[in-house]
């Protein structure tokens, strides 16, 4: 048994003896108003039970990530998810990569979850006791898990026929599709976010059982009321905050790495991500409004908290179920099992106890009975964000399920999401407006503002210059024959967008002037924090939409390819063959008339090369050698007129084998051949190189027709080197990966559109794409190559608008979710009382 299962052995001793001490807390040590009686002594041991479950668990997972950062491949996980070849940071996101780990990782986080409950001058309280119990429960579980499937396995455990003196040389590496930066961040923000959930889950059902129970006194009525928001809020907004991070990151490497060209697809994984952050979003909303009135929404807040929770699950199992098809996902066996029935539990709870909650209610007639209120737009809007997570929960849900009873495969595609979502989108943007310019005094004025933009709104879905403004791209489907409410939704113009947003920009500027700032004692002018970090966090809405729309619909989108050989060739697009927007296919054709605009794509250069890993020369995979016969290549191209002067490269890095060194006073000549490939390249005096040798040099531009006097000679090329370095062929060392890789640049008449290189690499266990991105303010030019199998390098070119303005409205999003959790005032008495 490895030091890590100890570990985790002692977390899941110590957790048990911890609730063990919680239910003799609560059950058997509490005097008639609900103070603890049992012994000081006894406290204290609960307290320290509950700190070694969370030591434990942590240092368990401390252990696995240094297993991977020393590459430990005795541990078969270590072996299974990381490489000796690594960089350090994806050696320590190997540790998430697989379902061992991230158990591990949550079990851990939820068991410090339990600790910090313990902390604060409401820690002896039942309610916080019994909030604990519930999390140290929830953390037992996900322990227990662990425990089924560890991430100390080792090698000579899995496989008994190996010896015990066998170690690996190397692990088998992460899908190459996870070798990205954004991917090392993503994971770690996942599970912080789905961990965070966890007490509010804890204290939502506690309130709940609690009332439903009856207090004791009102006071404890009035206590558990006050303390399951407190204690919940905080842990609420942080998730909410890690959540939204990872969607972020996870878009990003969707853009960058899966080559969807967006940062979205609808797949079953990130959609069922998407689940939990909305029902998050409707809780946190509902939660706050309900700390300022707790005679409102004091069945649906902690109903939604809850599921918030269950939510989390769900998309837990999505993707450790095996049941979901996706790029994401990977089978689990037994632990999805668990988790699907932690799913059902954790969301039947909270519903029956919400439904008993409102049978049992008082219903009593409120003052405002008006329609229009605050709090009928507040449940207007959770509605609607409950229909969007019920219409996202079905596409994900209905394949699996249909698999299961007629084992046919059926796929939900994203225009099914577009069609279905749109129409609750827009009006949820609506919503937002609204919610934000009301108040009772200007209820007049918020309403009609409401309406008008809702005419307009109305009126802008009508307007299309073309077919290509319809939120649905109708030539991706197969038959013509469209139904009638998917024709209606899907020919509503994308210009309905723009009305919702402008009014919440409108809202914004009014909530400011008369929310955010004001005139102080002194006549200068004060500034509210938390209302600006409201504001911020639905300007980011308003970023995140349009550019969600727009770069969705209005990609252009063109293919082409060239010949290996094509270096310095270019290749037009005809105006008249293309056709842009919504990502349909251009095809090639001749040259565009006098006057019209025509894309065009230049192959400048082309090369293939390995990379050794820790044996990789210190050259950049960018400036790594090419072959004499590459390097004339393009010098021919130059001469001969295909390409211009300015595709010469500022160095080069050139490899060769030494057949003739010539020494003068003044230079060092060094005549290289590579097959029946010659150059001579000149470096200073004195410079000592073996015939014979494997070298690389590293050369400025060339000089042609150059003429030297002290050999009396005119060399044809000549190369000035600045450095020579020997290259030592190591095939007892296996190849990290091999590269093929492009330059390329894109011109729209005489103006370029974005230039770099786009790579295919190709390691021993998978294919990863690594596609130029070329970004500006309203426009990314994003190529794709799908490697060059034959002689061929097919390109696939995508211009994507508004695509930066959606990173844009993530920064505001995310610097406005902070600013509320830092600058809340309860929130600030939360940690100062916790602290203590």
């Amino acid at each position: 048994m490895s030091l890590g299962d100890i570990f985790i052995g002692a977390g899941a001793v110590s957790g048990v003896i911890s609730a063990l001490l919680l239910l003799i807390d609560i059950y058997a040590g509490r005097t008639g108003d609900g103070t603890s009686s049992i012994p000081a002594s006894i406290r204290t041991v609960e307290r320290w039970m509950i700190g070694a479950f969370a030591f434990s668990l942590s240092a368990a997972f401390l252990l696995l990530s240094y297993a991977f950062v020393i590459s430990d491949f005795t541990f078969l996980y270590v072996w299974q998810f990381s490489s000796v070849y690594y960089p350090f940071y994806y050696k320590l996101a190997g540790s998430l990569a697989g379902q061992q780990g991230t158990m591990l990782f949550w079990a851990a986080l939820i068991s410090i979850g339990a600790l910090w409950l313990g902390k604060g001058k409401e820690s002896q309280t039942a309610f916080v006791k019994k909030s604990q119990l519930l999390t140290v429960v929830l953390g037992l579980f996900f322990t227990y898990m662990t425990i089924m499937d560890s991430p100390f396995t080792t090698i000579y455990q899995t496989y008994p026929d190996l010896q015990d003196t066998f170690i690996p040389e190397d692990g088998n590496g992460m899908n190459p599709l996870l070798l990205d930066p954004w991917m090392i961040s993503h994971p770690f923000t996942t599970f912080l976010g789905y961990a965070g959930t966890t007490v509010p889950f804890a204290a939502a059902v506690v309130y709940l059982i609690s009332t439903l129970r009856g207090a004791r006194s009102t006071e404890e009525a009035w206590n558990a009321q006050k303390l399951w928001v407190t204690k919940g809020l905080l842990w609420m907004r942080v998730s909410w905050f890690f959540l939204t991070l990872s969607m972020a990151f996870g878009g990003i490497w969707a853009y960058k790495t899966l080559g969807w060209g967006g940062f979205w697809g609808w797949d079953p994984v990130e959609t069922a991500m998407l689940m939990p952050w909305l029902m998050l979003t409707a809780a946190i909303h509902v939660v706050i409004e309900h700390r300022r009135d707790r005679t409102k929404y004091n069945i649906l807040a902690p109903v939604l908290v809850a599921f918030s929770f269950s939510m989390v699950v769900y998309a837990t199992a999505v993707t450790r179920s095996g049941v979901f098809e996706s790029v994401h996902s990977f089978i689990s066996g037994d632990v999805g099992r668990y988790i699907l029935t932690l799913l059902f539990v954790s969301f039947l709870i909270p519903l029956v106890l919400g439904i008993m909650k409102y049978l049992m209610a008082d219903i009593r007639e409120r003052k405002d009975v008006s329609i229009i209120n605050r709090t009928n737009i507040f449940y207007s809007a959770i509605i609607v964000f409950l229909i969007i997570n019920l219409i996202t929960f079905f596409g994900v849900t209905f394949p699996p399920i249909i698999k299961l009873i007629t084992t046919n495969k059926y796929a939900v595609t994203k225009q099914f999401f577009n069609i279905w979502l749109y129409p609750f989108f827009i009006l949820m943007l609506l919503l937002i407006g609204l919610g934000l310019q009301y108040t009772p005094s200007k209820k007049k004025d918020a309403v009609a503002s409401f309406l008008f933009f809702a005419f307009l709104t109305l009126i802008m879905a009508l307007i299309k210059p073309n077919q290509d403004y319809n939120i649905v791209d109708y030539t991706s489907f197969i038959s013509a024959e469209k139904p009638f409410l998917y024709e209606t939704i899907g020919e509503i113009s994308s210009l309905s967008v723009i009305p919702p947003v402008l009014y919440i920009l409108y809202s914004s500027l009014v909530r400011f002037r008369t929310r955010a700032v004001r005139i102080g004692e002194t006549g200068g002018r004060e500034y509210n924090a938390r209302e600006i970090g409201v504001i911020l966090i639905h300007l980011g809405v308003v970023f995140i939409s349009v550019g969600i729309v727009f770069s969705s619909l209005f990609t252009t989108e063109f293919s082409v390819t060239f010949d290996k050989g094509d270096i310095g060739s270019v290749k037009v697009l005809s105006p008249a063959l293309f056709h842009e927007g919504f990502g349909k296919l251009g095809t090639w054709g001749v040259h565009a008339g006098e006057g019209e605009s025509e894309y065009r794509v230049v192959l400048l250069d082309y090369r293939e090369y390995v990379d050794y890993g820790s044996a990789k020369p210190r050259i950049e995979p960018e400036r790594s050698w090419m072959t004499i016969g590459e390097f004339l290549d393009i010098l021919e191209g130059v001469r001969s007129g295909r390409t211009g002067i300015e595709s010469l490269e500022s160095s080069y890095l050139i490899r060769g084998r030494v057949a003739e060194v010539i020494g003068t006073a003044h230079a060092t000549y060094i005549r290289l051949r590579d097959g029946n490939n010659e150059l001579w390249v000149a470096t200073g005096p004195g410079v000592e190189v073996p015939e014979g040798a494997d070298v690389v040099v590293e050369g400025e531009q060339p000089y042609l027709n150059f003429g030297s006097t002290s050999l009396n000679r005119t060399f044809d090329v000549l190369l000035m080197a600045r450095g020579i370095e020997g290259y030592e062929h190591d095939y007892a060392k296996p190849v990290f990966r091999s590269v093929q890789q492009a330059k390329v640049a894109i011109y729209k008449g005489d103006s370029k559109l974005g230039e770099g290189y786009v790579k295919y690499e190709i390691y021993k266990n998978g294919d990863a794409r690594r596609p130029l991105i070329d970004r500006s303010l309203l426009r990314d030019v994003f190529v794709i190559f799908d490697g060059g199998a034959g002689g061929s390098i097919p390109l696939t070119v995508r211009l994507k608008p508004l695509i930066n303005e959606i990173w844009l409205g993530v920064i505001l999003f995310i610097v406005g979710i902070s600013i509320c959790i830092f600058t809340d005032k309860g929130t600030r008495k939360d940690l100062k009382n916790d602290a203590m």
